[in-house]
């Protein structure tokens, strides 16, 4: 009588399982939310037996570079509280970006409301102090420096006299965030003169701590009457590229994303 009672419940359980949850993906409505700093959507949510995923776009309306780290905001939904592990987000001054959120199991397929707290984000200028890097010298007097957070390895370059290539492996080891500003570089020639670094317009590189970038820097067709650069001595000046920058933490903002019934129920029906 108790193995039938027993089982008789089982079969309960499972039964009133099946009828809570007759789904097998879920679908959300996007949702946005902003301030004076940020405009931050959460697009394309999706629930499945694998898990839930959704992309954060995060827009930057300031002049100021805006970090988002994933791993300390809050995913709300069925009474848990997980934290994702996801790469940093760099978003420029009036730029914008996305990260996909990927959290893995079958315990978020649940057809409710879900919120999204985007604690995590900071912003920083990059028009700080630099810090006081050492020229570099063409044929190379050494091959690896230190300056301030930074671990600086040449790994190759590439002289001749139309065209010079360098490039250098960058590990940021200091406690901040680090900051490389490929336009600050400039080249010194023989005769003195000063030479911008041909990839002056390519963005700054941002590091995280331990993390190890590669920093390209190159000249060419510098004017004859300067000097050869594939015989005379050249020195590559840093001056103000290398920055180490403490970012203000922002307000934390939270979106609550809808459970789209109506999406989900036309989705399941398609599915069959």
């Amino acid at each position: 009588m108790k193995k039938i009672s027993a089982l008789l419940l089982v079969c309960l359980l499972l039964i009133s399982a099946a009828k809570a949850q007759p789904y097998k993906k879920i679908l959300y409505r996007d949702q946005v939310i902003e301030n004076n700093d940020v405009k931050i959507m959460v697009v394309d949510a999706v629930s499945s037996p694998g898990g839930v995923k959704f992309r954060v776009k995060i827009y930057n309306k300031t002049t100021s570079y805006i970090i988002y780290k994933p791993s300390e905001s809050i995913f709300k939904i069925a009474g848990k509280n997980i934290n994702p592990v996801e790469k940093w987000m760099i978003v420029p001054p009036n730029d914008d970006a996305f990260q996909t959120i990927d959290l893995k199991g079958p315990d978020y397929l649940v057809a409710e409301n879900f919120n999204f707290v985007m604690e995590g984000m900071y912003k920083f200028s990059t028009d700080v102090k630099s810090v006081n890097a050492p020229d570099f010298f063409l044929p190379a007097v050494k091959n690896d420096y230190k300056t301030g957070g930074f671990d600086v390895v040449l790994a190759k370059s590439k002289r001749t006299s139309a065209r010079t290539d360098v490039t250098f492996k960058a590990k940021y080891v200091g406690d901040k965030i680090g900051v490389f500003e490929p336009n600050k570089v400039a080249m010194k020639m023989a005769d003195g003169k000063e030479y911008a670094n041909f990839f002056s317009n390519k963005k700054p590189l941002i590091f995280a701590k331990g993390e190890e970038e590669t920093i390209v820097v190159a000249w060419k067709d510098i004017p004859k009457e300067s000097g050869d650069m594939q015989k005379n001595d050249m020195t590559i000046m840093w001056k103000d590229a290398f920055k180490e920058i403490t970012p203000d933490k922002m307000m934390p903002l939270t979106l609550t994303v809808i459970f789209d019934e109506e999406a989900t129920k036309g989705k399941s029906k398609a599915s069959r």
